[in-house]
Protein backbone atom coordinates (compact mmCIF):
# COMPACT_ATOMS: atom_id res chain seq x y z
CA UNK A 1 0.00 0.00 0.00
CA UNK A 2 3.35 2.45 -0.19
CA UNK A 3 2.84 2.79 -4.01
CA UNK A 4 6.44 2.30 -6.33
CA UNK A 5 9.53 3.09 -3.90
CA UNK A 6 12.25 4.54 -5.71
CA UNK A 7 15.79 4.94 -3.99
CA UNK A 8 18.72 6.25 -5.55
CA UNK A 9 21.93 4.51 -4.81
CA UNK A 10 23.51 7.67 -2.87
CA UNK A 11 20.10 7.21 -0.89
CA UNK A 12 19.79 4.56 2.05
CA UNK A 13 16.05 2.72 2.11
CA UNK A 14 14.17 3.45 5.85
CA UNK A 15 12.51 0.07 5.27
CA UNK A 16 15.09 -2.28 4.60
CA UNK A 17 18.76 -2.54 5.65
CA UNK A 18 19.90 -3.54 1.79
CA UNK A 19 20.24 -1.02 -1.04
CA UNK A 20 17.41 -0.88 -3.85
CA UNK A 21 18.85 0.57 -6.66
CA UNK A 22 16.62 2.73 -9.54
CA UNK A 23 18.63 1.59 -12.78
CA UNK A 24 17.15 2.96 -16.70
CA UNK A 25 18.90 0.19 -19.07
CA UNK A 26 21.06 2.13 -21.73
CA UNK A 27 19.38 2.07 -25.29
CA UNK A 28 22.56 1.42 -26.91
CA UNK A 29 22.90 -1.65 -24.97
CA UNK A 30 19.60 -3.31 -23.79
CA UNK A 31 21.60 -6.54 -22.43
CA UNK A 32 23.79 -4.02 -19.88
CA UNK A 33 21.65 -5.67 -16.79
CA UNK A 34 22.22 -4.77 -12.97
CA UNK A 35 25.26 -7.30 -11.22
CA UNK A 36 23.82 -10.77 -9.78
CA UNK A 37 25.03 -8.91 -6.30
CA UNK A 38 22.03 -6.28 -6.57
CA UNK A 39 18.80 -6.98 -5.11
CA UNK A 40 15.53 -6.57 -7.20
CA UNK A 41 12.30 -6.30 -6.09
CA UNK A 42 8.77 -5.51 -7.00
CA UNK A 43 6.39 -3.24 -5.54
CA UNK A 44 2.45 -4.10 -5.97
CA UNK A 45 0.35 -1.08 -6.67
CA UNK A 46 -3.35 -0.75 -6.42
CA UNK A 47 -3.99 -1.02 -10.21
CA UNK A 48 -2.48 -4.10 -10.32
CA UNK A 49 -4.97 -5.38 -7.85
CA UNK A 50 -7.73 -4.12 -9.78
CA UNK A 51 -6.14 -5.52 -12.81
CA UNK A 52 -6.50 -8.82 -10.91
CA UNK A 53 -10.04 -8.77 -10.09
CA UNK A 54 -11.19 -7.73 -13.76
CA UNK A 55 -11.50 -4.13 -12.69
CA UNK A 56 -9.45 -2.48 -14.70
CA UNK A 57 -8.88 -3.18 -18.02
CA UNK A 58 -5.42 -3.63 -19.85
CA UNK A 59 -6.60 -0.33 -21.92
CA UNK A 60 -7.39 1.64 -18.82
CA UNK A 61 -4.06 0.09 -17.34
CA UNK A 62 -2.01 0.94 -20.29
CA UNK A 63 -3.84 4.83 -20.51
CA UNK A 64 -3.19 5.60 -17.07
CA UNK A 65 0.56 4.64 -16.74
CA UNK A 66 1.27 5.83 -19.73
CA UNK A 67 2.72 9.31 -20.22
CA UNK A 68 0.79 11.89 -21.65
CA UNK A 69 1.68 14.33 -24.26
CA UNK A 70 4.30 17.04 -23.34
CA UNK A 71 2.95 20.40 -23.08
CA UNK A 72 3.45 23.07 -25.69
CA UNK A 73 4.45 25.64 -22.93
CA UNK A 74 6.98 24.66 -20.22
CA UNK A 75 5.34 24.93 -17.04
CA UNK A 76 8.62 26.15 -15.65
CA UNK A 77 10.01 28.81 -18.35
CA UNK A 78 13.67 28.79 -18.84
CA UNK A 79 13.10 33.14 -18.23
CA UNK A 80 14.64 33.57 -14.66
CA UNK A 81 15.73 36.06 -12.42
CA UNK A 82 15.11 40.07 -13.84
CA UNK A 83 13.87 38.79 -17.18
CA UNK A 84 11.22 36.77 -15.32
CA UNK A 85 10.32 39.86 -13.18
CA UNK A 86 10.39 42.53 -16.42
CA UNK A 87 8.32 39.61 -18.31
CA UNK A 88 5.67 39.60 -15.39
CA UNK A 89 5.30 43.26 -15.77
CA UNK A 90 4.84 43.01 -19.71
CA UNK A 91 2.17 40.84 -18.79
CA UNK A 92 0.76 42.33 -15.85
CA UNK A 93 1.47 46.33 -16.97
CA UNK A 94 2.29 46.83 -20.80
CA UNK A 95 -0.20 44.44 -22.25
CA UNK A 96 -3.36 46.14 -20.28
CA UNK A 97 -2.01 49.52 -21.34
CA UNK A 98 -1.79 48.44 -25.14
CA UNK A 99 -5.24 47.47 -25.38
CA UNK A 100 -8.76 48.71 -24.30
CA UNK A 101 -10.09 45.75 -24.19
CA UNK A 102 -9.35 43.24 -21.39
CA UNK A 103 -10.78 39.61 -23.07
CA UNK A 104 -9.69 39.52 -25.99
CA UNK A 105 -5.73 41.13 -25.72
CA UNK A 106 -3.61 40.48 -28.41
CA UNK A 107 -0.51 41.58 -26.72
CA UNK A 108 -1.12 38.71 -23.98
CA UNK A 109 -2.98 36.30 -25.58
CA UNK A 110 -1.03 36.09 -29.07
CA UNK A 111 2.39 37.46 -28.29
CA UNK A 112 3.13 35.47 -24.96
CA UNK A 113 2.40 32.16 -26.03
CA UNK A 114 5.26 33.04 -28.93
CA UNK A 115 7.58 33.99 -26.16
CA UNK A 116 7.21 31.04 -24.04
CA UNK A 117 6.18 27.76 -26.76
CA UNK A 118 10.24 27.87 -27.53
CA UNK A 119 13.53 29.20 -26.87
CA UNK A 120 15.01 29.36 -30.50
CA UNK A 121 16.35 32.74 -32.18
CA UNK A 122 13.33 34.72 -33.28
CA UNK A 123 11.69 33.68 -29.77
CA UNK A 124 14.52 34.80 -28.27
CA UNK A 125 14.66 38.42 -29.64
CA UNK A 126 10.73 38.88 -29.53
CA UNK A 127 11.35 38.19 -25.60
CA UNK A 128 14.10 40.60 -25.51
CA UNK A 129 11.83 43.06 -27.54
CA UNK A 130 9.60 43.33 -24.52
CA UNK A 131 11.58 42.99 -21.95
CA UNK A 132 13.33 46.27 -23.48
CA UNK A 133 9.76 47.78 -23.17
CA UNK A 134 9.11 47.05 -19.89
CA UNK A 135 12.51 47.56 -18.49
CA UNK A 136 12.24 51.01 -19.70
CA UNK A 137 9.14 51.91 -18.47
CA UNK A 138 9.73 50.57 -15.37
CA UNK A 139 13.66 50.85 -15.19
CA UNK A 140 14.43 53.63 -17.72
CA UNK A 141 16.69 53.57 -20.46
CA UNK A 142 19.30 52.26 -19.10
CA UNK A 143 18.21 49.20 -17.94
CA UNK A 144 16.60 48.87 -21.25
CA UNK A 145 19.74 48.68 -23.45
CA UNK A 146 20.88 45.62 -23.11
CA UNK A 147 17.52 44.21 -24.13
CA UNK A 148 17.39 46.51 -26.99
CA UNK A 149 21.03 45.53 -28.87
CA UNK A 150 19.97 41.93 -28.34
CA UNK A 151 16.73 42.29 -29.89
CA UNK A 152 17.86 43.56 -32.81
CA UNK A 153 20.98 41.32 -33.08
CA UNK A 154 18.68 38.37 -32.61
CA UNK A 155 16.16 39.50 -35.43
CA UNK A 156 19.28 39.90 -37.74
CA UNK A 157 20.52 36.54 -36.99
CA UNK A 158 16.99 35.45 -37.63
CA UNK A 159 16.32 36.94 -40.75
CA UNK A 160 19.63 36.07 -42.08
CA UNK A 161 18.72 32.36 -40.86
CA UNK A 162 15.77 32.36 -42.76
CA UNK A 163 16.68 33.82 -46.27
CA UNK A 164 19.10 31.12 -46.59
CA UNK A 165 16.23 28.36 -46.50
CA UNK A 166 14.04 30.26 -49.27
CA UNK A 167 11.22 30.56 -47.10
CA UNK A 168 10.39 31.56 -43.33
CA UNK A 169 8.88 29.76 -41.08
CA UNK A 170 9.82 32.11 -38.04
CA UNK A 171 7.95 34.86 -40.28
CA UNK A 172 5.49 35.99 -37.19
CA UNK A 173 8.31 35.83 -34.43
CA UNK A 174 10.33 38.31 -36.27
CA UNK A 175 6.80 40.36 -37.50
CA UNK A 176 6.20 40.24 -33.98
CA UNK A 177 9.51 41.41 -32.89
CA UNK A 178 9.96 44.17 -35.17
CA UNK A 179 6.53 45.81 -33.88
CA UNK A 180 7.55 45.34 -30.37
CA UNK A 181 10.44 47.83 -31.64
CA UNK A 182 8.42 49.97 -33.48
CA UNK A 183 6.56 50.19 -29.91
CA UNK A 184 9.58 50.82 -28.20
CA UNK A 185 10.21 53.71 -29.86
CA UNK A 186 6.54 54.74 -28.87
CA UNK A 187 7.82 54.58 -24.97
CA UNK A 188 11.37 56.31 -25.92
CA UNK A 189 10.89 59.24 -27.23
CA UNK A 190 14.74 59.56 -27.95
CA UNK A 191 14.44 56.68 -30.22
CA UNK A 192 14.12 57.92 -33.44
CA UNK A 193 13.70 54.20 -35.36
CA UNK A 194 9.65 53.89 -35.64
CA UNK A 195 9.60 54.29 -39.25
CA UNK A 196 12.82 52.41 -40.10
CA UNK A 197 11.56 49.02 -37.94
CA UNK A 198 7.32 49.93 -39.55
CA UNK A 199 8.70 49.49 -42.88
CA UNK A 200 10.81 46.52 -42.12
CA UNK A 201 7.17 45.16 -40.44
CA UNK A 202 5.82 45.90 -43.82
CA UNK A 203 8.21 44.05 -46.23
CA UNK A 204 7.80 40.81 -43.52
CA UNK A 205 4.43 40.59 -43.41
CA UNK A 206 4.14 40.65 -47.49
CA UNK A 207 6.41 37.96 -47.06
CA UNK A 208 4.27 35.47 -44.87
CA UNK A 209 2.56 32.11 -46.82
CA UNK A 210 -1.12 32.08 -47.15
CA UNK A 211 -1.11 29.39 -44.66
CA UNK A 212 0.44 31.17 -42.14
CA UNK A 213 -1.85 34.55 -42.51
CA UNK A 214 -4.67 32.40 -41.63
CA UNK A 215 -3.37 31.64 -37.75
CA UNK A 216 -4.67 33.90 -34.94
CA UNK A 217 -1.66 35.41 -34.01
CA UNK A 218 -0.90 36.81 -37.89
CA UNK A 219 -4.02 37.92 -37.87
CA UNK A 220 -3.57 40.10 -34.76
CA UNK A 221 0.07 41.36 -36.42
CA UNK A 222 -1.59 42.28 -39.64
CA UNK A 223 -3.91 44.87 -37.40
CA UNK A 224 -0.93 46.22 -35.28
CA UNK A 225 1.01 46.78 -38.54
CA UNK A 226 -2.01 48.59 -39.73
CA UNK A 227 -2.99 50.51 -36.73
CA UNK A 228 0.42 52.09 -36.60
CA UNK A 229 0.90 52.20 -40.59
CA UNK A 230 -2.71 54.50 -40.54
CA UNK A 231 -1.34 56.74 -37.57
CA UNK A 232 2.00 57.04 -39.74
CA UNK A 233 0.19 58.26 -43.00
CA UNK A 234 -1.50 60.68 -40.09
CA UNK A 235 1.16 62.21 -39.00
CA UNK A 236 3.30 61.80 -42.93
CA UNK A 237 0.61 61.65 -45.56
CA UNK A 238 3.39 61.25 -47.95
CA UNK A 239 4.76 58.30 -46.37
CA UNK A 240 1.46 56.23 -47.14
CA UNK A 241 2.44 56.61 -50.79
CA UNK A 242 5.94 55.38 -50.06
CA UNK A 243 4.95 52.21 -48.05
CA UNK A 244 1.32 51.65 -49.22
CA UNK A 245 -0.47 49.24 -46.76
CA UNK A 246 -3.51 49.51 -49.06
CA UNK A 247 -3.45 46.39 -50.65
CA UNK A 248 -3.36 44.35 -47.48
CA UNK A 249 -7.20 44.49 -46.49
CA UNK A 250 -8.47 43.83 -43.17
CA UNK A 251 -8.18 40.63 -41.90
CA UNK A 252 -11.04 38.03 -42.31
CA UNK A 253 -12.13 38.70 -38.63
CA UNK A 254 -12.47 42.37 -38.70
CA UNK A 255 -14.33 43.49 -41.50
CA UNK A 256 -14.46 46.96 -42.20
CA UNK A 257 -18.37 47.35 -41.36
CA UNK A 258 -17.79 45.67 -38.17
CA UNK A 259 -18.62 48.19 -34.97
CA UNK A 260 -17.13 45.81 -32.70
CA UNK A 261 -14.75 48.10 -30.58
CA UNK A 262 -11.10 46.35 -31.47
CA UNK A 263 -8.80 46.93 -28.04
CA UNK A 264 -5.92 47.36 -30.61
CA UNK A 265 -7.22 50.40 -32.49
CA UNK A 266 -9.53 51.86 -29.22
CA UNK A 267 -12.47 51.97 -31.58
CA UNK A 268 -14.35 50.22 -34.03
CA UNK A 269 -13.15 48.95 -37.42
CA UNK A 270 -15.52 51.33 -38.87
CA UNK A 271 -14.41 54.35 -37.57
CA UNK A 272 -11.05 53.20 -38.19
CA UNK A 273 -11.02 52.68 -41.17
CA UNK A 274 -12.93 56.02 -42.10
CA UNK A 275 -9.53 57.92 -40.59
CA UNK A 276 -7.43 55.89 -42.74
CA UNK A 277 -9.36 57.09 -45.66
CA UNK A 278 -9.54 60.39 -44.46
CA UNK A 279 -5.77 60.48 -44.59
CA UNK A 280 -6.01 59.49 -48.57
CA UNK A 281 -8.26 62.29 -48.77
CA UNK A 282 -6.11 64.87 -46.87
CA UNK A 283 -2.67 63.35 -49.41
CA UNK A 284 -4.50 64.04 -52.73
CA UNK A 285 -6.16 67.33 -51.90
CA UNK A 286 -2.52 68.55 -50.97
CA UNK A 287 -1.14 67.01 -54.10
CA UNK A 288 -1.24 69.99 -56.68
CA UNK A 289 -0.92 67.63 -59.85
CA UNK A 290 -3.90 65.78 -58.88
CA UNK A 291 -6.75 67.75 -60.26
CA UNK A 292 -9.90 67.31 -57.61
CA UNK A 293 -13.34 67.53 -57.89
CA UNK A 294 -15.22 69.63 -55.53
CA UNK A 295 -18.17 68.16 -55.85
CA UNK A 296 -16.87 64.23 -55.55
CA UNK A 297 -14.94 65.79 -52.86
CA UNK A 298 -18.17 67.31 -50.93
CA UNK A 299 -20.15 63.85 -51.68
CA UNK A 300 -17.19 61.84 -49.95
CA UNK A 301 -17.44 64.37 -46.92
CA UNK A 302 -21.15 63.77 -46.56
CA UNK A 303 -21.02 59.87 -46.99
CA UNK A 304 -17.87 60.09 -44.34
CA UNK A 305 -19.99 62.41 -41.83
CA UNK A 306 -23.22 60.18 -42.49
CA UNK A 307 -21.08 57.00 -41.34
CA UNK A 308 -19.44 58.16 -38.12
CA UNK A 309 -22.49 60.46 -37.51
CA UNK A 310 -24.45 56.68 -37.39
CA UNK A 311 -21.82 54.73 -35.93
CA UNK A 312 -22.72 52.74 -33.26
CA UNK A 313 -19.47 51.09 -31.28
CA UNK A 314 -20.00 48.38 -28.62
CA UNK A 315 -17.81 45.55 -26.90
CA UNK A 316 -18.57 41.89 -27.60
CA UNK A 317 -20.21 39.94 -25.22
CA UNK A 318 -17.02 38.31 -23.77
CA UNK A 319 -15.62 40.81 -23.26
CA UNK A 320 -18.71 42.67 -21.69
CA UNK A 321 -19.02 39.55 -19.64
CA UNK A 322 -15.63 39.49 -18.29
CA UNK A 323 -14.70 43.39 -17.35
CA UNK A 324 -15.67 45.56 -14.77
CA UNK A 325 -18.13 48.46 -15.33
CA UNK A 326 -15.61 51.31 -14.96
CA UNK A 327 -13.50 49.30 -17.59
CA UNK A 328 -16.45 48.96 -19.78
CA UNK A 329 -17.14 52.79 -19.05
CA UNK A 330 -13.25 53.61 -20.24
CA UNK A 331 -13.70 51.57 -23.41
CA UNK A 332 -16.86 52.88 -24.49
CA UNK A 333 -15.95 56.08 -23.85
CA UNK A 334 -12.43 55.85 -25.93
CA UNK A 335 -14.22 54.60 -28.40
CA UNK A 336 -16.94 57.43 -28.58
CA UNK A 337 -13.22 59.93 -28.48
CA UNK A 338 -11.98 58.61 -31.58
CA UNK A 339 -15.59 59.13 -33.67
CA UNK A 340 -16.05 62.35 -32.46
CA UNK A 341 -12.50 62.91 -33.15
CA UNK A 342 -13.14 61.57 -36.72
CA UNK A 343 -15.57 63.96 -36.94
CA UNK A 344 -13.48 67.11 -36.06
CA UNK A 345 -10.75 65.68 -38.31
CA UNK A 346 -12.83 64.87 -41.81
CA UNK A 347 -14.26 69.37 -40.93
CA UNK A 348 -10.51 70.13 -41.03
CA UNK A 349 -9.83 67.44 -44.50
CA UNK A 350 -12.89 68.90 -46.40
CA UNK A 351 -14.33 72.10 -44.69
CA UNK A 352 -17.89 73.24 -45.29
CA UNK A 353 -20.19 76.04 -44.60
CA UNK A 354 -21.42 75.56 -40.89
CA UNK A 355 -18.51 74.06 -39.28
CA UNK A 356 -17.96 76.12 -36.85
CA UNK A 357 -20.55 75.31 -34.81
CA UNK A 358 -20.61 71.77 -35.49
CA UNK A 359 -16.91 71.44 -34.25
CA UNK A 360 -18.27 72.99 -31.23
CA UNK A 361 -20.80 70.60 -30.22
CA UNK A 362 -18.54 67.98 -31.31
CA UNK A 363 -15.90 69.35 -28.91
CA UNK A 364 -18.46 69.37 -25.99
CA UNK A 365 -18.77 65.93 -26.65
CA UNK A 366 -15.35 65.27 -26.24
CA UNK A 367 -14.40 66.74 -23.25
CA UNK A 368 -17.87 65.13 -21.59
CA UNK A 369 -16.01 61.86 -22.93
CA UNK A 370 -12.89 62.66 -21.08
CA UNK A 371 -14.18 63.38 -18.10
CA UNK A 372 -15.46 60.46 -18.02
CA UNK A 373 -12.45 58.61 -18.61
CA UNK A 374 -9.86 57.59 -15.76
CA UNK A 375 -6.90 58.21 -17.80
CA UNK A 376 -6.96 59.21 -21.75
CA UNK A 377 -5.17 56.40 -23.71
CA UNK A 378 -4.99 57.09 -26.96
CA UNK A 379 -2.99 60.10 -27.84
CA UNK A 380 -4.69 60.62 -31.37
CA UNK A 381 -8.06 61.94 -30.25
CA UNK A 382 -6.65 64.10 -27.74
CA UNK A 383 -4.39 65.71 -30.20
CA UNK A 384 -7.10 66.22 -32.87
CA UNK A 385 -9.12 67.88 -29.97
CA UNK A 386 -6.30 70.03 -28.86
CA UNK A 387 -5.59 71.08 -32.32
CA UNK A 388 -9.75 72.36 -32.25
CA UNK A 389 -9.07 73.96 -28.73
CA UNK A 390 -9.80 78.12 -28.81
CA UNK A 391 -10.69 79.23 -25.63
CA UNK A 392 -8.34 79.13 -22.75
CA UNK A 393 -10.64 77.06 -20.48
CA UNK A 394 -10.51 74.21 -23.20
CA UNK A 395 -6.51 74.23 -23.97
CA UNK A 396 -5.90 74.01 -19.54
CA UNK A 397 -8.29 70.67 -19.77
CA UNK A 398 -6.03 69.30 -22.46
CA UNK A 399 -3.01 70.01 -20.57
CA UNK A 400 -4.22 68.21 -17.49
CA UNK A 401 -5.41 65.36 -19.93
CA UNK A 402 -2.10 65.31 -20.95
CA UNK A 403 -0.13 66.19 -17.54
CA UNK A 404 -2.76 63.19 -16.68
CA UNK A 405 -1.50 60.74 -19.54
CA UNK A 406 2.28 61.40 -18.64
CA UNK A 407 1.60 60.81 -15.08
CA UNK A 408 -0.33 57.35 -14.74
CA UNK A 409 1.52 56.18 -18.62
CA UNK A 410 4.46 57.42 -18.56
CA UNK A 411 5.17 57.11 -22.39
CA UNK A 412 7.56 58.82 -24.43
CA UNK A 413 4.88 59.78 -27.41
CA UNK A 414 2.66 62.23 -25.00
CA UNK A 415 5.76 64.47 -24.44
CA UNK A 416 6.22 64.84 -28.07
CA UNK A 417 3.05 65.18 -29.09
CA UNK A 418 2.38 67.77 -26.22
CA UNK A 419 5.56 69.80 -27.87
CA UNK A 420 3.76 69.86 -31.26
CA UNK A 421 0.27 71.13 -29.72
CA UNK A 422 2.17 73.91 -27.54
CA UNK A 423 3.68 74.62 -31.10
CA UNK A 424 0.39 74.60 -32.97
CA UNK A 425 -1.27 76.84 -30.37
CA UNK A 426 1.32 79.38 -30.61
CA UNK A 427 0.94 79.49 -34.56
CA UNK A 428 -2.87 80.22 -34.20
CA UNK A 429 -2.25 83.16 -31.82
CA UNK A 430 -0.07 84.55 -33.84
CA UNK A 431 -2.18 83.66 -36.72
CA UNK A 432 -5.34 85.52 -34.96
CA UNK A 433 -2.89 88.55 -33.62
CA UNK A 434 -2.33 89.02 -37.10
CA UNK A 435 -6.05 89.41 -37.78
CA UNK A 436 -6.33 85.78 -39.93
CA UNK A 437 -9.76 84.57 -38.74
CA UNK A 438 -10.13 81.99 -41.34
CA UNK A 439 -9.83 78.26 -40.71
CA UNK A 440 -5.92 77.14 -40.23
CA UNK A 441 -4.78 73.50 -41.58
CA UNK A 442 -2.79 72.73 -38.40
CA UNK A 443 -0.96 70.21 -40.26
CA UNK A 444 0.82 73.29 -42.37
CA UNK A 445 2.39 74.33 -38.49
CA UNK A 446 4.00 70.73 -38.00
CA UNK A 447 7.79 69.52 -39.46
CA UNK A 448 6.54 67.10 -41.63
CA UNK A 449 9.57 65.01 -41.83
CA UNK A 450 10.37 64.69 -37.88
CA UNK A 451 11.18 61.19 -37.35
CA UNK A 452 8.64 60.31 -34.51
CA UNK A 453 5.87 58.01 -34.42
CA UNK A 454 3.41 60.99 -33.15
CA UNK A 455 0.28 59.21 -32.13
CA UNK A 456 0.35 55.54 -32.15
Amino acid sequence: GYGIRLVWPDEPCARRGELILCRVANATSPHDYPQDNHCRFLNFTWMDFCLKEKRLTWRQFIERTSAGPLHSLSLHSQIVGEDAMLLAYYEQIIAPMCSTTRARNGFHDHIMPVVLSCRDGSATALCSSLLAISAYHHQGPGSALKYKISAIKGLHESLTASSSFGWNADAEAQLATTMMLCMYSVFDEQEAQFHLHLDGAKKILRSLQWHQQQRPVSDFLMNWVLYYDVLSSFAQPSRGIRGDLRMLSYSSNLQPTSNLIIGLFGCSTDVFSSISFMNQMRMTLSDSSVNSDPGEQSQQRVALEERLRMASQRLSPDEAANSSTVQIKDASATAELYRLAALLYLQRVVPAPGDDMRSAAYLQQIFAALRTVRVATSPWPVFITACEARTEHERVQILRVLERMDEIRNVGNVRVMRSLIESIWKQQDLRDSSGKSEAMQWWLCVDGEVPAPWFA
